[in-house]
């Protein structure tokens, strides 16, 4: 018979205090996202707990009393967080932000917004967008996956097929069938383990939110369930040191882990076997007074447990929806206000519509209607929504079409140690010096900023992100090529670079790798580095007129690296190349464009950042890597930024009626192209100087 543990409760607390204080970022805690993984190994073990329970007492696994069980405490404040986020998000956020959220919603709303996040977080632009108001419904998802699949796999193997039919009578439930479940458990476990450790190291995006590289951690609760009966005489200094082994494994990794730390992989196990010490050590019922069951039994904890579900919901849309209609980053006094706040929501919640809803008594056909009206539900709210969404966006859409691209006059040329901006960046720059307004309508769409980007041709691009060896772009049947070398930013300029290749007769050999900056070259071990390596030996073999050399530097945290990473590219290039060129990296911008644009008040100065000055010396040491090596060197910077007052460097969203950036780092497809008779000018200058 499963026993209520007032300790779980506690470690529910725990776990949501450290997720929550981790995403209002109090840095003591800059792993608590690890509590997400307590969680799981705590679903993992109650769920399982209580299939054998009822097992034991009915001599089958009822899969539809369970799923009404799990539709009465799951659905009513997932429901309720959704729709409210919904609405909230379309008041206050602008149409693209409020748009995404409630895409979002609707993944949710069927619970695979795991899926969803797993392909948007593998998509590398948009992983320097905002973070979605319900992205933390991707853990809700895997649970619900596993509460789908597992109450029939563990009928089928403790009662057999007829089990599954719940045909099987009382009395089936024996020590032969727990250890066949433990085994399949055991070795499911160690599949998702070792498939996790795996998917972490080469797609780390879609690792963190699968639900087969967090499978074992709910295989491990689940194995505790199986083996309660023997955990039970687990002797009571063996309780007392597992159980504040566990709680220490636990703060450990909230405390020592980060952002960086390659997650979930062989990291999780130090939460995960945490959690399971501290559910181990608590199932012996005569418990020492030291035991960390009593620590976690304090009824402050209970308290903050029985509400941990809801708070988990209510603090994440709390926290993004407030940051993003600010417009700015929110102080961590305000945060923990913010938190306060969510707890509260989770108090009020949880009091009138939650628990009233999970203690109503509903037998199963009328329970079953549950789940497919909680999505009905969503999609009621969510569907009128983006409708009305849709139609901001596409009278947008519908202005931006009128403009025609603006015919950006080319200045004279530059010399190594200068640049001088473009008259129209200078013009931009002084409507932001007097703020003016953004121009009317502008190009390319804001509501469809982001897909301004270039993209391969399916021939050019391989599985692991890199362009193929074998791609040949621009003019094909030219004699002479040039070898593009870069990461994403060198993607951003193929619309420009291609335009030249056919007006002037070039075959482009593009070998492009997203999230592989140029000072990756100096890690030869890293998988960046050995890419660069290959890219290298694979422009070697065709021998080019012309490498070019593009990647992202002007805002990186190593500009020492970055500067030596170019000048080992230069050094290897210029043994096989007839000619090198480096392109200068353009600032970045310092706010997300779309959100810049469409905030309430926004200006030509609001939405104009200022080039740092690690940026302007980080361009300023590549200047001088290529002079030094007597290679050309396309400066940039005034395509992009104009001189301002007491030497400031301004550059400016909007030039003419064109966004220049899509987000703070990519130039648009568009302003590009608007670019390219400045660019041609600029590449012909360094090739025939």
């Amino acid at each position: 018979m499963l026993v209520h543990r007032d300790d779980l409760q506690g470690l529910r607390a725990v776990a949501v205090l450290v997720v929550v204080l981790d995403h209002a970022g109090l840095g003591l805690f800059s792993g608590g996202y690890v509590g997400v993984d307590v969680f799981f190994v705590l679903s993992g073990f109650l769920i399982t707990g209580l299939l054998l329970s009822r097992a034991a007492e009915q001599g089958r696994v009822s899969l539809s009393e369970f799923y009404v069980r799990r539709a009465r405490r799951i659905l009513p404040a997932a429901v309720l967080t959704l729709v409210a986020t919904d609405i909230v998000a379309y008041q206050l956020l602008n149409f693209v932000r409020a748009r995404e959220a409630v895409i979002d919603s609707i993944w949710a709303s069927f619970f695979v917004a795991n899926v969803h996040f797993a392909q948007t977080g593998s998509d590398y632009l948009a992983q320097a967008q905002p973070p979605s108001p319900v992205q933390q419904f991707w853990t809700l998802s895997v649970e619900e996956q596993f509460y789908l699949v597992w109450p029939a796999v563990l009928s089928l193997v403790l009662f057999g097929a007829l089990g599954v039919l719940g045909l099987r009578r009382k009395g089936s439930l024996g020590p032969a069938a727990l250890r066949r479940a433990l085994i399949v458990v055991a070795a499911g476990g160690l599949f998702s383990l070792l498939w996790s450790i795996h998917s972490t190291r080469t797609t780390p995006a879609t690792a963190y939110y699968s639900s087969l590289t967090r499978a074992w951690e709910l295989a491990l609760g689940a194995a505790l369930a199986i083996a309660a009966a023997q955990l039970s005489r687990m002797p009571s200094p063996l309780q007392l040191v597992s159980g504040w082994t566990g709680l220490g494994c636990i703060a450990v990794a909230a405390v020592a882990f980060s952002s960086s730390t390659p997650f979930p992989g062989y990291a999780a196990l130090l939460p995960a076997l945490g959690a399971a010490l501290v559910i181990a050590a608590g199932i012996r019922r005569h418990r020492s007074r030291a035991a960390v069951s009593g620590a976690l039994s304090l009824p402050p904890l209970r308290y903050v447990g029985d509400r941990s579900y809801a708070f988990y919901l209510w603090h994440w849309p709390v926290l993004v929806i407030a940051a993003e209609y600010a417009g700015h980053e929110l102080s961590i006094v305000v945060r923990i206000l913010l938190l306060v706040g969510a707890f509260l929501l989770s108090m009020l919640s949880y009091a009138v519509f939650e628990n009233p809803i999970r203690q109503m008594r509903l037998r199963a056909p009328k329970g079953a209607i549950l789940w497919p009206a909680s999505a009905v539900i969503v999609l009621a709210v969510a569907l009128p929504i983006l409708g009305s969404l849709h139609d901001t966006a596409a009278r947008i859409a519908a202005a931006s079409a009128a403009v025609r691209p603006a015919s950006l006059v080319k200045v004279a040329a530059t010399t190594r140690t200068g640049w001088k901006p473009l008259p129209a960046v200078g013009a931009a720059v002084k409507a932001a010096q007097r703020g003016a307004p953004i121009p009317s309508p502008l190009t390319p769409p804001v509501g469809s900023l982001r897909g301004d980007f270039y993209t391969f041709p399916s021939a050019c691009s391989a599985s692991n992100g890199q362009t193929s060896s074998s791609c040949r772009l621009g003019d094909t049947q030219a004699a002479k090529t040039i070898v593009v070398i870069g990461d994403s930013h060198a993607q951003t300029w193929m619309p420009t670079i291609l335009r030249l290749a056919n007006r002037d007769s070039w075959v482009v050999a593009p070998l492009v790798k997203l999230g592989c900056v140029p000072s990756s070259w100096l890690r030869s071990g890293l998988a960046c580095g050995k890419w660069y390596h290959w890219a290298v030996r694979q422009a070697a073999s065709i021998h080019p007129q012309v490498s070019l050399l593009v990647g992202s530097w002007a805002d990186s945290h190593h500009p020492a690296a970055s500067v030596k990473g170019v000048a080992g590219l230069i050094d290897t290039t210029k043994r096989f190349s007839a000619s090198v060129i480096v392109l200068g990296d353009s600032p970045h911008q310092r706010r997300d464009p779309v959100d810049c644009l469409l905030a309430s008040g926004a200006t030509m100065k609001t939405c104009t950042s200022k080039a740092t000055a690690r940026e302007l010396q980080t361009n300023a040491a590549v200047v001088a890597a290529a002079a030094k090596r007597k290679v050309g060197f396309m400066n940039a910077i005034g395509w992009f930024c104009g001189r301002g007052s007491n030497s400031t460097v301004p550059c400016p969203l909007v030039i003419n009626q064109t966004i220049a950036w899509i987000d703070q780092g990519h130039i648009s497809r568009t302003y590009g192209l608007e670019l390219a008779p400045v660019f041609r000018a600029a590449f012909r200058r360094e090739l025939f100087r």
